[in-house]
Order: C-alpha cells, then structure tokens, then sequence
C-alpha cells in the first residue's frame, strides 16, 4: 500500500493508500491543497484539479505498477523537450524521498545526472538520478525500501536492455574496473524518472558526474551533444536511442578520463 502525505486538505483516494497528514518517513507522494511555499516538497497541487481524473489516471496506475513491480513506461519514440527549471526542483523532491527510504545506510552519494541536470540542454523529460554505494554485493533490503517511495527494479522486467545490470565498457580503466550496476525506475506515470545505482568509484559512477559538468561547462560540448540528439530522435525506439547516444561519448571520452585536479 503506498503512503502518500496529503497536506491541510481531507481527500479520500481509495483502499490503496495510506494517507496520512504530514510530512514524515518513507512517502511516495506528497499532496497539497495550495502551492506550497517549498515547491521541493510537493508532488501536485489539489486546488483545481480534478480528483476523479487525477486517480484514474495518475494513483490508481501508480499503486498498481507498484503492486505488480513494474516501472511506468514511456510510449512511442524519445522526444526531446526545451530545458524546463523544474527538472532540477523535481529531482531534489526525489532525491530528498530516496534517501527518507534508506535511513542509517553510511556512504552514500547522490547525484542529479543525466541531460535534465544540464541548464540550457534540450531532454527527455526524464529525470535522471544516481546512487553511488560504497559496495554493489552490500545491498541487503535496498529492493523493498526504494519500493516504498514508488522505484522498482528495472532488471524484473528488462534485464536485457541497455544499461540495466551492466555499463558498456569504455575508457582508461583498470582490471578491477566494476562495470556491473542496478537500475530502478519510477512507477508514477506521472512523473518519469530513473535512479542507476553504481559503485563508487566505479568507472560510470564517475563518468555521469564528470560529463555533466562538463556539459555545464563547456557551451561547444553541450551544443555538439543537442545536436546529436536531435538526429537520434528519428523514430527508433528508447534502447536503440541509448546505443546510438555512444559514438558521441567517443569524441569526449579522453575528457572523461582526465584526472581530476
């Protein structure tokens, strides 16, 4: 049953929730009757929106992905929208639940990466969010606590696509190198978002950080890499779109693998 705050109003969502009033523990959304003064704490704002749709079409498919483990799903081919500010306002509001859901796990890092971190670059409306952990083969209880706030476990229903238990390997690395990873996406259809979890100091837990300061840095980079967005988005489904993106990670790739001064 998924736990949602509702905030200074009394509304009746069906057997699937647990309301409660406040904010506290564990929630996998956060309702309110007017704008809050806090837009990182609030899903959705009550006053004008129509309750009988928002549950037919937003928390009854949310609490029933959840009940079934599968992650909403994105239809027809990746498209890319203009960069909107309230990509970075809604990954603080996720990341700030994910961490509610793992109190007293030590070591643990949390990032904003992906093309919606980047102000100015054009994206998927995806929200893209990293868990860096101190040991992949320690993760005991970490599946049932990231359900808790709406994530589910990508590799239960596509373990073979791209980047779901396994990074392609790339770069100056060394035999060690840790290419394995866990990937778990949002169940809300009303809010896409993905959450790759990787060692740290893993090859890729590195790399997503530094590419997206480059792109932050560098207008030439960022503009290069719209560009080459803009041609992959041609009709071709999300994983043939995630390959594709490589060959530019090709031109940039000794950048990634410089040392960090």
């Amino acid at each position: 049953m998924l736990k949602i705050a509702v905030l200074d109003a009394e509304v009746d969502l069906g057997k699937d929730f647990h309301v409660v009033p406040e904010l506290g523990g564990p929630l996998a959304l956060v309702l309110a009757a007017h704008p809050p003064a806090d837009p990182r704490v609030v899903d959705l704002v009550l006053a004008g929106t129509d309750l009988d749709q928002l549950k037919r079409t937003r928390l009854e498919p949310f609490a029933q992905n959840v009940a079934n483990r599968r992650f909403a799903v994105s239809t027809g081919s990746p498209e890319l929208a203009e960069w909107d500010p309230s990509w970075s306002i809604t990954a603080e509001r996720l990341l700030n639940r994910l961490r509610s859901a793992l109190p007293g796990w030590p070591g643990l890092r949390w990032d904003h990466i992906g093309s919606t971190s980047v102000p100015g670059l054009a994206a998927k409306p995806i929200i893209d969010l990293q868990l860096g952990v101190p040991c992949l083969d320690q993760l005991d209880g970490l599946d049932e606590a990231l359900l808790a706030v709406g994530f589910t476990d990508v590799a239960l229903l596509a373990p073979d696509s791209p980047g779901v238990l396994r990074d392609a390997q790339r770069g100056a690395t060394g035999p060690d190198a840790r290419w394995d990873k866990r990937l778990f996406a949002s169940a809300d259809p009303g809010q896409r978002a993905i959450l790759h979890v990787r060692q740290i100091d893993s090859p890729w837990w590195r790399y997503t950080t530094r590419f997206r300061d480059l792109l932050r840095a560098d207008p030439v980079v960022r503009h290069d890499y719209e560009q080459a967005k803009r041609q992959l988005t041609d009709g071709r489904s999300y994983d043939a779109y995630t390959v594709a993106k490589t060959a530019f990670f090709d031109t940039i790739q000794a950048r990634l693998d410089e040392p960090v001064s």
